[in-house]
Protein backbone atom coordinates (compact mmCIF):
# COMPACT_ATOMS: atom_id res chain seq x y z
CA UNK A 1 0.00 0.00 0.00
CA UNK A 2 1.09 3.57 -0.67
CA UNK A 3 0.94 6.10 2.18
CA UNK A 4 0.81 9.72 1.00
CA UNK A 5 1.96 12.85 2.83
CA UNK A 6 1.01 16.26 1.45
CA UNK A 7 2.35 19.71 2.20
CA UNK A 8 -0.40 22.38 2.13
CA UNK A 9 0.67 25.91 1.09
CA UNK A 10 1.90 25.91 -2.50
CA UNK A 11 1.01 22.23 -2.85
CA UNK A 12 -2.69 21.68 -2.14
CA UNK A 13 -3.52 25.38 -2.03
CA UNK A 14 -2.01 28.62 -3.31
CA UNK A 15 0.15 30.10 -0.54
CA UNK A 16 -2.07 31.27 2.36
CA UNK A 17 -5.20 30.94 0.25
CA UNK A 18 -8.14 28.57 0.31
CA UNK A 19 -8.22 25.39 -1.73
CA UNK A 20 -10.01 26.10 -4.99
CA UNK A 21 -13.40 24.51 -5.63
CA UNK A 22 -12.10 22.80 -8.78
CA UNK A 23 -9.16 21.28 -6.91
CA UNK A 24 -11.39 20.13 -4.05
CA UNK A 25 -13.92 18.61 -6.46
CA UNK A 26 -11.19 16.55 -8.14
CA UNK A 27 -9.08 15.79 -5.07
CA UNK A 28 -11.77 14.67 -2.61
CA UNK A 29 -12.76 11.39 -4.35
CA UNK A 30 -9.08 10.48 -4.65
CA UNK A 31 -8.44 11.34 -0.99
CA UNK A 32 -11.34 9.20 0.21
CA UNK A 33 -9.90 6.23 -1.69
CA UNK A 34 -6.32 6.55 -0.34
CA UNK A 35 -4.51 6.76 2.98
CA UNK A 36 -3.00 10.24 3.28
CA UNK A 37 -1.67 12.65 5.88
CA UNK A 38 -1.23 16.42 5.83
CA UNK A 39 2.11 17.98 6.86
CA UNK A 40 1.54 21.73 7.22
CA UNK A 41 3.75 24.52 8.50
CA UNK A 42 0.65 26.53 9.36
CA UNK A 43 -1.22 26.01 12.62
CA UNK A 44 -4.35 23.87 12.75
CA UNK A 45 -6.66 26.88 12.71
CA UNK A 46 -5.20 28.05 9.40
CA UNK A 47 -5.46 24.51 8.01
CA UNK A 48 -9.20 24.51 8.72
CA UNK A 49 -9.52 27.97 7.17
CA UNK A 50 -7.81 26.98 3.93
CA UNK A 51 -9.19 23.47 3.46
CA UNK A 52 -12.89 22.53 3.16
CA UNK A 53 -14.26 20.49 6.10
CA UNK A 54 -14.76 17.36 3.98
CA UNK A 55 -11.11 17.49 2.88
CA UNK A 56 -9.94 17.94 6.49
CA UNK A 57 -12.03 15.01 7.71
CA UNK A 58 -10.85 12.73 4.90
CA UNK A 59 -7.17 12.85 5.87
CA UNK A 60 -6.02 9.98 8.08
CA UNK A 61 -4.23 12.54 10.24
CA UNK A 62 -3.22 16.18 10.15
CA UNK A 63 0.19 17.39 11.31
CA UNK A 64 0.30 21.17 11.69
CA UNK A 65 2.88 23.67 12.97
CA UNK A 66 5.67 21.67 11.30
CA UNK A 67 4.49 18.45 12.95
CA UNK A 68 4.32 19.87 16.47
CA UNK A 69 0.54 19.39 16.66
CA UNK A 70 -1.31 16.29 15.51
CA UNK A 71 -5.06 15.88 14.94
CA UNK A 72 -7.12 12.84 14.01
CA UNK A 73 -10.72 13.50 12.96
CA UNK A 74 -10.66 16.97 14.59
CA UNK A 75 -9.34 15.60 17.90
CA UNK A 76 -5.99 16.92 19.09
CA UNK A 77 -3.71 14.00 19.94
CA UNK A 78 -0.58 15.90 21.01
CA UNK A 79 1.22 19.24 20.85
CA UNK A 80 4.81 20.32 21.53
CA UNK A 81 6.09 23.65 22.82
CA UNK A 82 9.21 25.65 21.95
CA UNK A 83 11.56 27.64 24.18
CA UNK A 84 12.74 30.84 22.51
CA UNK A 85 16.09 32.37 23.44
CA UNK A 86 16.03 36.11 24.08
CA UNK A 87 19.20 36.51 22.01
CA UNK A 88 17.60 34.77 19.04
CA UNK A 89 14.53 37.02 19.17
CA UNK A 90 16.74 40.10 19.42
CA UNK A 91 18.66 39.00 16.33
CA UNK A 92 15.40 38.66 14.38
CA UNK A 93 14.38 42.15 15.49
CA UNK A 94 17.66 43.52 14.12
CA UNK A 95 17.03 41.90 10.74
CA UNK A 96 13.59 43.46 10.66
CA UNK A 97 14.97 46.93 11.44
CA UNK A 98 17.85 46.71 8.95
CA UNK A 99 16.01 45.21 5.95
CA UNK A 100 16.71 46.76 2.56
CA UNK A 101 13.22 45.92 1.32
CA UNK A 102 11.86 49.20 -0.12
CA UNK A 103 8.17 48.59 0.55
CA UNK A 104 5.94 49.10 3.57
CA UNK A 105 6.27 46.72 6.53
CA UNK A 106 3.24 45.35 8.38
CA UNK A 107 2.45 43.98 11.84
CA UNK A 108 2.43 40.39 13.13
CA UNK A 109 5.97 39.74 11.98
CA UNK A 110 6.57 37.17 14.73
CA UNK A 111 3.81 34.58 15.04
CA UNK A 112 4.21 32.02 17.81
CA UNK A 113 2.63 28.68 16.98
CA UNK A 114 2.75 25.42 18.94
CA UNK A 115 6.34 24.20 18.79
CA UNK A 116 7.51 26.88 16.34
CA UNK A 117 7.92 30.56 15.52
CA UNK A 118 7.05 32.06 12.14
CA UNK A 119 9.07 35.18 11.32
CA UNK A 120 8.34 37.55 8.44
CA UNK A 121 10.26 40.73 7.61
CA UNK A 122 7.22 41.96 5.68
CA UNK A 123 4.65 41.07 8.36
CA UNK A 124 1.86 38.54 8.08
CA UNK A 125 -0.90 41.17 8.20
CA UNK A 126 0.09 42.45 4.77
CA UNK A 127 -2.36 42.60 1.84
CA UNK A 128 -2.02 39.80 -0.68
CA UNK A 129 -0.67 42.22 -3.30
CA UNK A 130 2.18 43.22 -0.94
CA UNK A 131 2.94 39.55 -0.28
CA UNK A 132 3.53 39.05 -4.00
CA UNK A 133 5.71 42.17 -4.22
CA UNK A 134 7.93 40.99 -1.37
CA UNK A 135 8.14 37.47 -2.78
CA UNK A 136 9.34 38.75 -6.15
CA UNK A 137 11.84 41.08 -4.47
CA UNK A 138 13.08 38.25 -2.23
CA UNK A 139 13.55 35.92 -5.19
CA UNK A 140 16.15 38.38 -6.49
CA UNK A 141 17.65 39.63 -3.23
CA UNK A 142 17.55 36.33 -1.28
CA UNK A 143 16.90 38.08 2.04
CA UNK A 144 15.17 35.14 3.71
CA UNK A 145 17.80 32.71 2.46
CA UNK A 146 20.60 34.86 3.89
CA UNK A 147 18.83 35.33 7.23
CA UNK A 148 18.17 31.59 7.54
CA UNK A 149 21.79 30.72 6.72
CA UNK A 150 23.22 33.21 9.24
CA UNK A 151 20.75 32.27 11.96
CA UNK A 152 21.39 28.54 11.50
CA UNK A 153 25.09 29.27 12.08
CA UNK A 154 24.50 31.54 15.11
CA UNK A 155 21.84 29.39 16.78
CA UNK A 156 22.48 25.72 15.84
CA UNK A 157 19.99 24.51 18.46
CA UNK A 158 17.23 25.75 16.13
CA UNK A 159 16.33 25.08 12.51
CA UNK A 160 15.52 28.09 10.30
CA UNK A 161 13.88 27.34 6.94
CA UNK A 162 11.96 29.21 4.24
CA UNK A 163 8.21 28.95 4.69
CA UNK A 164 5.67 30.00 2.06
CA UNK A 165 6.45 33.21 0.19
CA UNK A 166 7.26 35.76 2.89
CA UNK A 167 8.38 34.01 6.06
CA UNK A 168 10.92 31.86 7.88
CA UNK A 169 9.85 28.88 10.00
CA UNK A 170 11.82 28.36 13.22
CA UNK A 171 11.73 25.13 15.25
CA UNK A 172 13.89 23.42 17.84
CA UNK A 173 16.43 21.20 16.08
CA UNK A 174 14.76 17.88 15.29
CA UNK A 175 11.25 19.26 15.78
CA UNK A 176 10.55 20.21 12.18
CA UNK A 177 8.69 18.27 9.53
CA UNK A 178 11.30 15.49 9.66
CA UNK A 179 9.59 14.19 12.82
CA UNK A 180 6.53 13.46 10.68
CA UNK A 181 8.57 11.10 8.51
CA UNK A 182 9.69 9.09 11.54
CA UNK A 183 6.21 8.96 13.09
CA UNK A 184 4.53 7.78 9.90
CA UNK A 185 7.24 5.20 9.24
CA UNK A 186 6.68 3.83 12.75
CA UNK A 187 2.94 3.66 12.06
CA UNK A 188 3.38 2.11 8.61
CA UNK A 189 6.66 0.13 8.72
CA UNK A 190 6.16 -1.87 5.54
CA UNK A 191 4.28 0.51 3.24
CA UNK A 192 5.70 2.85 0.64
CA UNK A 193 5.63 6.50 1.78
CA UNK A 194 5.23 9.20 -0.86
CA UNK A 195 5.74 12.84 0.10
CA UNK A 196 4.49 15.65 -2.14
CA UNK A 197 5.61 19.22 -1.45
CA UNK A 198 6.82 22.45 -3.02
CA UNK A 199 9.73 23.39 -0.70
CA UNK A 200 11.90 20.27 -0.89
CA UNK A 201 15.06 22.13 -1.91
CA UNK A 202 17.78 22.98 0.62
CA UNK A 203 16.57 25.77 2.88
CA UNK A 204 12.87 25.07 2.27
CA UNK A 205 10.56 23.94 5.08
CA UNK A 206 9.89 20.64 3.25
CA UNK A 207 13.60 19.85 2.89
CA UNK A 208 14.02 18.07 6.23
CA UNK A 209 11.09 15.71 5.72
CA UNK A 210 12.15 15.08 2.11
CA UNK A 211 15.77 14.34 2.99
CA UNK A 212 14.74 12.19 5.96
CA UNK A 213 12.47 10.09 3.76
CA UNK A 214 15.16 9.74 1.09
CA UNK A 215 17.35 8.08 3.72
CA UNK A 216 14.62 5.51 4.42
CA UNK A 217 13.78 2.52 2.29
CA UNK A 218 10.61 2.31 0.20
CA UNK A 219 9.94 6.04 -0.08
CA UNK A 220 9.52 8.62 -2.83
CA UNK A 221 9.63 12.44 -2.83
CA UNK A 222 7.67 14.39 -5.43
CA UNK A 223 8.62 18.05 -5.83
CA UNK A 224 5.83 20.27 -7.15
CA UNK A 225 5.41 23.99 -7.74
CA UNK A 226 1.62 24.32 -7.65
CA UNK A 227 -1.67 22.49 -6.96
CA UNK A 228 -1.92 21.86 -10.73
CA UNK A 229 1.27 19.78 -10.51
CA UNK A 230 -0.39 17.67 -7.80
CA UNK A 231 -3.40 16.97 -9.99
CA UNK A 232 -1.11 16.04 -12.87
CA UNK A 233 0.90 13.66 -10.67
CA UNK A 234 -2.21 12.00 -9.25
CA UNK A 235 -3.76 11.89 -12.73
CA UNK A 236 -7.11 13.21 -11.53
Amino acid sequence: MNIYIFDMDGTLTPARQSMTKDFSHRFLPWLKAHLAYLAAGSNYEKVTEQLPPDIVSSFSGIYSSMGNVYHQKSKEIYRHDIKLKKEMLQALERYRKSTSYPGKLYSNYMELRPGMLNFSILGRNCPFSEREKYYKWDEINKERELISKEMNEKFPEYDFSLGGKISIDIVTKGCGKEQIAHLIRERHPNDKIIFIGDRTDIGGNDYNIASTLKNMENTEVIAVTSPEDVLDYLKI
